[in-house]
């Protein structure tokens, strides 16, 4: 109950986001292990082209995501506003979770954020300023429920072909629901394994050799 209640109100209410990006990255399955570090790059900005898309122009422009970096980032310098989202590139620091731990520590007003990760540590973090907290997962199942219902409204009550299209929408969200729930039964059985943050180093270590 208290996720639904949270995620709810992510586009309801003034709230800001704090992202852990390779944590969501990874829930997603953007992050790949065979990457050059040209394509590794792609795939991070359709990640944030994604994100930002999904999150829509206001949540977006009171969202921070945080990166691990084990080099300049080269696409992007270590601070950076882009698509409306605010970039960190935690260089220099112990890692995104350390740069995370300080943001949460010196914000002024943490009862107001929002902070997105599945580590522990960060959201003990968050917990111990009283800022809230959900798991990458939750945000994504969130952004899915939110376009499932948007494509499922009509724009327009009084038009009786849109009604019609979105009776369409929700037979076949109802129908395709069931075959949701088997994919949902079967993730649950065989779950990807979490990167940790010293995979995401020791994988981005790797890519700036290639390059």
């Amino acid at each position: 109950m208290y996720k639904e209640n949270l995620t709810g109100t992510l586009w309801e209410f003034a709230v800001r986001l704090l992202i852990d990006g390779y944590n969501l990255m990874h829930a997603w399955g953007r992050l790949g292990t065979k990457l050059s570090r040209d394509g590794f790059r792609r795939v991070r900005r359709r990640f944030l082209d994604d994100l930002a898309r999904e999150l829509g122009p206001e949540l977006s422009s009171e969202a921070t995501v945080v990166f691990d970096a084990s080099a300049h980032p080269g696409d992007f310098p270590l601070k950076a506003e882009y698509r409306g989202l605010s970039l960190v590139f935690a260089l220099g620091e112990e890692s995104a979770d350390a740069r995370i731990e300080a943001l949460i520590a010196l914000d002024s007003t943490p009862k107001s954020l929002v902070v997105v990760s599945s580590d522990r540590r960060i959201r003990q973090a968050a917990h111990r300023r009283k800022a809230r907290s959900i798991k990458s997962d939750d945000l994504l199942d969130a952004l899915e429920k939110r376009q499932r219902t948007a494509l499922a409204a009509p724009d327009d009550p009084s038009d009786p072909d849109r009604a019609q299209s979105a009776g369409d929408s929700n037979h076949w969200l109802e129908t395709f629901g069931e075959l949701d729930d088997l994919l949902e039964a079967q993730r649950a059985l065989t779950p990807p394994p979490m990167l940790t943050d010293a995979e995401i180093a020791a994988l981005e270590r790797e890519i700036d050799r290639e390059g």
